[in-house]
Protein backbone atom coordinates (compact mmCIF):
# COMPACT_ATOMS: atom_id res chain seq x y z
CA UNK A 1 0.00 0.00 0.00
CA UNK A 2 1.32 3.87 -0.64
CA UNK A 3 0.93 5.23 3.03
CA UNK A 4 0.66 8.53 1.15
CA UNK A 5 -2.28 7.69 0.88
CA UNK A 6 -4.84 8.95 -1.48
CA UNK A 7 -8.03 10.07 0.28
CA UNK A 8 -11.36 11.00 -1.71
CA UNK A 9 -12.38 14.73 -2.22
CA UNK A 10 -15.49 12.79 -0.59
CA UNK A 11 -14.34 10.24 2.27
CA UNK A 12 -18.16 10.15 3.07
CA UNK A 13 -20.03 8.40 -0.02
CA UNK A 14 -21.27 5.77 -1.92
CA UNK A 15 -23.42 3.15 0.51
CA UNK A 16 -24.38 4.01 3.77
CA UNK A 17 -22.72 7.37 3.25
CA UNK A 18 -26.23 8.88 4.88
CA UNK A 19 -25.96 5.90 7.96
CA UNK A 20 -22.00 6.60 8.53
CA UNK A 21 -22.25 11.09 8.40
CA UNK A 22 -25.77 10.47 10.88
CA UNK A 23 -23.59 7.52 13.05
CA UNK A 24 -20.51 10.19 13.53
CA UNK A 25 -22.46 13.16 13.81
CA UNK A 26 -24.47 11.39 17.24
CA UNK A 27 -21.19 9.62 18.36
CA UNK A 28 -19.29 12.27 18.34
CA UNK A 29 -21.87 14.07 20.48
CA UNK A 30 -22.23 11.50 22.84
CA UNK A 31 -18.14 11.24 23.21
CA UNK A 32 -18.22 14.38 24.28
CA UNK A 33 -20.15 13.19 27.67
CA UNK A 34 -18.21 10.19 27.77
CA UNK A 35 -14.76 12.12 27.81
CA UNK A 36 -16.33 14.91 30.61
CA UNK A 37 -17.25 11.34 32.77
CA UNK A 38 -13.54 10.26 32.26
CA UNK A 39 -12.20 13.61 33.51
CA UNK A 40 -14.80 13.93 36.35
CA UNK A 41 -13.78 10.35 37.61
CA UNK A 42 -9.81 10.65 37.43
CA UNK A 43 -10.04 14.35 39.10
CA UNK A 44 -12.08 12.58 41.86
CA UNK A 45 -10.01 10.13 42.33
CA UNK A 46 -6.87 12.27 42.19
CA UNK A 47 -7.98 14.90 44.74
CA UNK A 48 -9.05 12.33 47.20
CA UNK A 49 -5.94 11.69 47.23
CA UNK A 50 -4.42 14.91 47.34
CA UNK A 51 -2.62 15.54 44.62
CA UNK A 52 -2.77 17.48 41.58
CA UNK A 53 -2.33 16.61 37.56
CA UNK A 54 0.56 17.75 36.30
CA UNK A 55 -0.43 16.69 32.69
CA UNK A 56 0.01 20.05 30.34
CA UNK A 57 -1.21 21.53 27.07
CA UNK A 58 1.93 20.84 25.02
CA UNK A 59 3.12 17.95 26.98
CA UNK A 60 3.29 15.23 24.81
CA UNK A 61 5.58 12.93 26.57
CA UNK A 62 2.95 10.11 26.15
CA UNK A 63 2.25 10.39 22.89
CA UNK A 64 4.66 7.75 22.04
CA UNK A 65 2.06 4.76 23.47
CA UNK A 66 0.77 2.06 21.38
CA UNK A 67 -3.01 3.80 21.41
CA UNK A 68 -6.07 1.16 20.34
CA UNK A 69 -9.61 2.29 19.49
CA UNK A 70 -12.73 0.72 18.71
CA UNK A 71 -14.08 0.97 14.83
CA UNK A 72 -16.68 3.57 16.14
CA UNK A 73 -13.69 6.28 17.14
CA UNK A 74 -11.80 5.02 14.46
CA UNK A 75 -14.84 6.49 12.07
CA UNK A 76 -16.21 9.35 13.84
CA UNK A 77 -12.24 10.15 13.95
CA UNK A 78 -12.43 10.10 10.02
CA UNK A 79 -15.23 11.98 9.49
CA UNK A 80 -13.75 14.99 12.30
CA UNK A 81 -10.86 14.88 9.52
CA UNK A 82 -12.91 14.91 6.43
CA UNK A 83 -14.70 18.13 7.72
CA UNK A 84 -11.26 19.94 8.85
CA UNK A 85 -9.32 19.49 5.07
CA UNK A 86 -6.07 21.10 6.45
CA UNK A 87 -5.83 18.93 9.67
CA UNK A 88 -7.03 15.74 7.26
CA UNK A 89 -3.31 17.18 5.00
CA UNK A 90 -1.50 17.52 7.79
CA UNK A 91 -2.42 13.70 9.25
CA UNK A 92 -1.37 12.53 6.13
CA UNK A 93 2.26 14.22 5.49
CA UNK A 94 3.38 12.82 9.43
CA UNK A 95 1.28 9.11 8.92
CA UNK A 96 3.67 8.79 5.79
CA UNK A 97 6.69 9.05 8.11
CA UNK A 98 5.48 7.17 11.06
CA UNK A 99 4.24 4.38 8.79
CA UNK A 100 7.93 4.34 6.76
CA UNK A 101 9.43 4.03 10.72
CA UNK A 102 6.84 1.70 12.10
CA UNK A 103 7.72 -0.35 9.09
CA UNK A 104 11.39 -0.79 10.52
CA UNK A 105 10.07 -2.15 13.90
CA UNK A 106 10.18 -5.90 12.37
CA UNK A 107 7.97 -8.81 12.50
CA UNK A 108 7.86 -8.89 16.15
CA UNK A 109 5.38 -5.81 16.19
CA UNK A 110 3.08 -7.04 13.88
CA UNK A 111 2.88 -10.30 15.62
CA UNK A 112 1.49 -8.68 18.04
CA UNK A 113 -1.02 -6.75 16.53
CA UNK A 114 -2.15 -10.33 15.77
CA UNK A 115 -2.44 -11.52 19.46
CA UNK A 116 -4.04 -7.95 20.30
CA UNK A 117 -6.82 -8.87 18.16
CA UNK A 118 -7.44 -12.19 18.83
CA UNK A 119 -10.73 -13.05 20.14
CA UNK A 120 -10.87 -13.14 24.03
CA UNK A 121 -12.18 -16.56 23.95
CA UNK A 122 -8.93 -18.08 22.60
CA UNK A 123 -6.66 -16.00 25.55
CA UNK A 124 -3.37 -16.20 25.92
CA UNK A 125 -0.36 -18.41 26.61
CA UNK A 126 2.13 -17.75 28.57
CA UNK A 127 4.84 -17.28 25.48
CA UNK A 128 2.12 -14.61 24.27
CA UNK A 129 1.32 -12.60 27.43
CA UNK A 130 5.61 -12.08 27.26
CA UNK A 131 6.03 -11.41 23.98
CA UNK A 132 3.41 -9.00 23.89
CA UNK A 133 4.43 -7.00 26.46
CA UNK A 134 8.28 -7.14 25.64
CA UNK A 135 7.01 -5.86 22.49
CA UNK A 136 4.47 -3.22 23.15
CA UNK A 137 7.54 -1.90 25.94
CA UNK A 138 9.85 -2.29 22.66
CA UNK A 139 7.27 -0.02 20.92
CA UNK A 140 7.48 2.71 23.60
CA UNK A 141 11.09 3.13 23.67
CA UNK A 142 11.30 4.03 19.92
CA UNK A 143 9.72 7.31 20.82
CA UNK A 144 7.90 7.02 18.01
CA UNK A 145 5.26 10.46 17.99
CA UNK A 146 1.53 9.94 17.34
CA UNK A 147 0.89 11.30 13.79
CA UNK A 148 -2.08 13.35 15.32
CA UNK A 149 0.73 15.29 16.84
CA UNK A 150 0.57 18.84 15.75
CA UNK A 151 3.23 21.14 17.51
CA UNK A 152 3.40 19.15 20.26
CA UNK A 153 -0.62 19.00 20.42
CA UNK A 154 -3.26 16.39 19.95
CA UNK A 155 -4.93 17.70 16.12
CA UNK A 156 -7.68 15.82 17.45
CA UNK A 157 -8.44 16.15 21.17
CA UNK A 158 -12.10 16.66 20.77
CA UNK A 159 -12.42 13.10 19.44
CA UNK A 160 -9.39 11.39 20.62
CA UNK A 161 -9.48 8.50 21.72
CA UNK A 162 -10.88 7.20 25.31
CA UNK A 163 -7.97 5.60 25.79
CA UNK A 164 -5.76 8.81 25.56
CA UNK A 165 -8.40 10.11 27.51
CA UNK A 166 -8.25 7.77 30.07
CA UNK A 167 -4.15 8.68 31.33
CA UNK A 168 -3.73 11.20 33.87
CA UNK A 169 -0.31 11.70 35.64
CA UNK A 170 0.48 13.86 39.08
CA UNK A 171 4.35 13.14 38.73
CA UNK A 172 6.80 15.07 37.01
CA UNK A 173 6.69 14.88 32.78
CA UNK A 174 10.52 14.07 32.91
CA UNK A 175 9.71 10.38 34.85
CA UNK A 176 6.99 9.42 31.81
CA UNK A 177 9.67 9.79 28.98
CA UNK A 178 10.22 5.86 27.46
CA UNK A 179 14.18 6.33 28.65
CA UNK A 180 13.42 6.93 32.31
CA UNK A 181 10.32 4.59 32.44
CA UNK A 182 12.61 1.54 31.22
CA UNK A 183 15.85 2.54 33.23
CA UNK A 184 16.13 -0.09 36.01
CA UNK A 185 18.78 2.55 37.37
CA UNK A 186 16.12 5.91 37.34
CA UNK A 187 14.32 5.78 40.46
CA UNK A 188 11.02 7.55 39.66
CA UNK A 189 8.29 5.93 38.01
CA UNK A 190 4.66 7.57 36.16
CA UNK A 191 2.16 8.03 38.83
CA UNK A 192 -0.79 7.37 36.48
CA UNK A 193 -5.05 7.17 37.08
CA UNK A 194 -7.50 6.15 35.14
CA UNK A 195 -11.42 4.75 35.03
CA UNK A 196 -13.57 2.30 33.88
CA UNK A 197 -13.95 2.55 29.86
CA UNK A 198 -17.13 0.24 29.11
CA UNK A 199 -17.51 2.30 26.06
CA UNK A 200 -14.54 0.55 24.39
CA UNK A 201 -15.89 -2.16 24.29
CA UNK A 202 -19.20 -1.63 22.88
CA UNK A 203 -21.08 -3.46 19.64
CA UNK A 204 -23.15 -0.73 19.02
CA UNK A 205 -22.34 0.15 15.11
CA UNK A 206 -24.83 0.50 12.66
CA UNK A 207 -26.46 -2.47 12.58
CA UNK A 208 -24.38 -4.02 15.36
CA UNK A 209 -21.16 -5.90 16.38
CA UNK A 210 -20.93 -9.07 17.30
CA UNK A 211 -18.14 -8.31 19.08
CA UNK A 212 -15.96 -5.31 19.73
CA UNK A 213 -13.72 -4.65 17.03
CA UNK A 214 -10.93 -2.38 18.18
CA UNK A 215 -7.41 -1.77 16.51
CA UNK A 216 -4.38 0.17 15.73
CA UNK A 217 -6.20 3.56 15.81
CA UNK A 218 -3.75 5.86 13.12
CA UNK A 219 -3.66 2.70 10.69
CA UNK A 220 -7.69 2.12 10.97
CA UNK A 221 -8.11 5.88 10.92
CA UNK A 222 -5.87 5.92 7.60
CA UNK A 223 -7.47 2.93 6.24
CA UNK A 224 -10.94 4.29 6.55
CA UNK A 225 -9.57 7.23 5.07
CA UNK A 226 -8.55 5.95 1.92
CA UNK A 227 -10.58 2.74 1.77
CA UNK A 228 -13.62 3.81 2.70
CA UNK A 229 -16.86 1.81 3.58
CA UNK A 230 -15.30 -1.57 1.97
CA UNK A 231 -12.84 -1.07 4.91
CA UNK A 232 -15.83 -1.15 7.59
CA UNK A 233 -17.25 -4.32 5.80
CA UNK A 234 -13.58 -5.86 5.75
CA UNK A 235 -13.22 -5.02 9.48
CA UNK A 236 -16.30 -5.56 10.60
CA UNK A 237 -17.69 -8.41 8.95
Amino acid sequence: MNYRGTVPEKVFAGRFAAERLRFCQEFIAQKKAVLARIETDIRVQIQNRNEEVTCRKGCAVCCVLYIEANIQECEAIAFYLDQRRNLLAGFLQRYAGWRERMQNAGQSFYQSEILLHRDSRYGYSANDQVHLVETLKDYHKKNLPCPFLEDEACSIYEVRPYVCANHYVTSPAAWCRAENWFDPDYPDKPVIYMTEISELESRSFYLGLKKPVIGFMPTMVFRILTEGFDYIVESTG
